[in-house]
């Protein structure tokens, strides 16, 4: 049986890092799946990262728009991992926040690329709804939503 220490305002004495007062007497949503989720972001904003960095450092002039959704889902998959990791009520509105951002960004870069694919001469790793990723940009969005709501703090 694993044990879970309650966490409180004052840092625990082993070195633990002290939890917002909003979570108290619950299991951080940074452990188990939590843990899984994170690692999923965590490669996302990795994997983005590079490729807009890579699209952009060598052919920026192809697809402007396309590149910079790209370095934008980066940017939002780096928030939403850091958001995630952390334990704060102030660092769980970030993590909802950046989460929502992705589910209409990748919705709505989605819609745009099936709309006006002309504008889309290259990829983002948004583009039919991430089919480029296998949906899981569609989905991933959805699983964030439904850990963070399940893991809200009691004072929001």
């Amino acid at each position: 049986m694993v044990r879970h220490r309650v966490l409180s305002e004052e840092p625990a004495h082993d070195g633990a890092p002290a939890v917002d007062p909003g979570f108290e007497g619950q299991v951080p949503r940074n452990r188990g799946v939590g843990m899984l989720i994170i690692a999923a972001y965590g490669v996302f904003a990795v994997s983005s990262f590079a490729r807009a960095l890579y699209q952009i450092s060598t052919d920026f002039g192809t697809s402007p728009v396309a590149y910079l959704l790209s370095a934008f889902a980066a940017a939002v998959y780096i928030l939403a991992t850091y958001a995630l990791a952390h334990t704060s009520v102030r660092w769980w509105t970030v993590a909802l926040a950046a989460v929502l951002i992705e589910l209409i960004g990748v919705v709505g870069v989605g819609l745009w690329t099936v709309l006006d694919p002309e504008l889309f001469n290259r990829s983002t790793v948004w583009s039919h709804f991430g089919a480029g990723y296998g949906y899981i940009p569609l989905i991933l969005p959805f699983i964030g939503l439904l850990w963070l709501l399940k893991h809200r703090p009691r004072s929001a």
